[in-house]
């Protein structure tokens, strides 16, 4: 059987506990969700700024490419004149501080292309002879005025995927990525078809947008190097990623591009097999979505934003970032609440003992003058304590002390009449023996007359 102290200290600890844990888990899941919901804004709007700089690129680009076409469209400049479409092409370069090659090529073979090097220094990749299989580079100074020869690569426009795709399609496009040839780098060309006021086909103007650039947006774009930031197609190939592993890979003139499911980084390869797992793949995404992942017993979160459709590109943004980033903010919570329960529980055990003693204190002085006034030795004067208080136990005191008082009293009395009792039956004792005894000696007399009397 538990005793009173015991209940007392069970029924409160549980009752604490019992409201701290409940608390705790309260405050855990509002977290969760307030992490939750926190983890979502910053990566969409991690998403929203990469993005942004992306289509601000590809937008410039666009542009650009428009207002040449234009220019070449119209009759402002000829077409056939390499002379009048470089220097319109060196304008528009030096003007807009375009870091691509722009160019243009005709289907004769001829081809003209500016590469900007710096701030005053571009390079002039021009094919003037259609005869000759060659592409020379020359260096141009910031008036346009050509320098020396510094390359000179065998090279047509024609078989190049930009020009046929543009040629095909009839009107602009983006080509499919490819690895130009003048920086090695993933590359994708905005290509837009020109033609003769006959209709015929005449060739393509093009700007090269280099995913080189949209990493570097990206590497300045992130909070820290914990965020992964990467860019793929519908497919699931990779075209950027701030990881160093390598996204593509060369074995001679054939180019083997990476999907972010088989990536050569571990971590960017176990996102992109979440994704494939969760939706089916990149093309099956809808906006944004957030994954999480188990990676090198970590999980991390995986956030997903398709580009925008102005840029007619199926493209989509992906961040990679740890969960413990957010779950810092839960796990110092939780350990505040963990801290908050071991002292509740302490005080509660202190308090448990401090109720515990003041409640049976006067309870044992009760149970003592109970046996006290079993042993016939109550005191009532020891209560005097307890019948002070204002309390149901000062209450009960009170009344203890009248019965114990009672008890007493009547006990001293049944004591004194059992004496006067006891003193009267040892008088009547006496006298019946005395009867007794005067009783025997009247036979006595009698016996001794009696044998007097046959005597004579």
């Amino acid at each position: 059987m538990f005793s009173i102290q015991n209940v007392i200290q069970i029924v409160l600890t549980m009752q604490i506990t019992v409201a701290v844990g409940v608390t705790s888990w309260v405050s855990f899941q509002g977290s969760e969700r307030a992490v939750q919901k926190l983890t979502l804004q910053l990566c969409e709007n991690l998403n929203y700024r990469v993005e942004q700089e992306i289509k601000s690129y590809l937008q410039e680009s666009i542009q650009i490419n428009q207002a040449v076409t234009i220019a070449l469209s119209n009759g402002t400049i000829n077409p056939d004149n390499i002379s009048q479409v470089q220097q319109n092409i060196f304008d528009k370069a030096r003007e807009l501080n375009i870091k691509n090659i722009l160019f243009y090529g005709n289907e004769n073979g001829t081809m003209v292309g500016i590469e900007r090097m710096g701030d005053s220094k571009f390079l002039l990749r021009i094919r003037e002879d259609s005869n000759s299989p060659n592409r020379p580079t020359y260096e141009l100074n910031s008036n346009g005025v050509r320098g020396k020869m510094i390359m000179n690569e065998i090279y047509d426009h024609r078989d190049r995927p930009w020009y046929m795709g543009a040629k095909e399609a009839g009107k602009a496009i983006w080509s499919p990525v490819f690895v130009s040839t003048t920086d090695g780098e993933l590359t994708t060309t905005r290509a837009t078809p020109i033609y003769k006021n006959s209709g015929e086909f005449q060739g393509v103007v093009g700007i090269n947008v280099s995913l080189n650039q949209i990493k570097q947006f990206m590497l300045h774009t992130r909070p820290t190097d914990q965020w992964n930031v990467f860019l793929v197609e519908s497919n699931g190939s990779l075209m950027a990623s701030t990881s160093e592993s390598p996204i593509f890979e060369k074995d001679g003139n054939v180019i083997k591009r990476f999907e972010a499911s088989k990536s050569k980084d571990i971590k960017l390869q176990s996102a992109g097999l979440a994704i494939q797992k969760r939706f089916g793949g990149f093309d099956k995404i809808q906006d944004s979505q957030v994954v999480e992942f188990d990676f090198n017993g970590q999980t991390y979160i995986v956030s997903t934003h398709k580009l925008s459709k102005t840029v007619e590109l199926d493209w989509t943004v992906g961040i990679i970032v740890p969960k413990a980033i957010f779950m810092q903010y839960i796990d110092a919570n939780n350990r505040a609440t963990i801290m908050i329960t071991v002292v509740m529980l302490s005080v509660n055990i202190l308090i448990g003992l401090a109720v515990s003693a003041w409640l049976l204190r006067p309870i044992k002085n009760l149970m003592t003058a109970a046996k006290e006034i079993e042993e016939e030795s109550f005191n009532s004067d020891k209560l005097e304590s307890v019948a002070h208080r204002k309390d149901e136990i000062g209450q009960m005191a009170r009344v203890f002390q009248e019965m114990g008082s009672t008890i007493v009293e009547r006990q001293n009395g049944m004591k004194t009449q059992l004496k006067q009792l006891r003193e009267e039956k040892d008088e009547a004792k006496k006298a019946a023996i005395a009867s007794q005894m005067g009783q025997n000696n009247s036979i006595q007399s009698i016996l001794s007359r009696s044998r007097a009397a046959r005597g004579k």
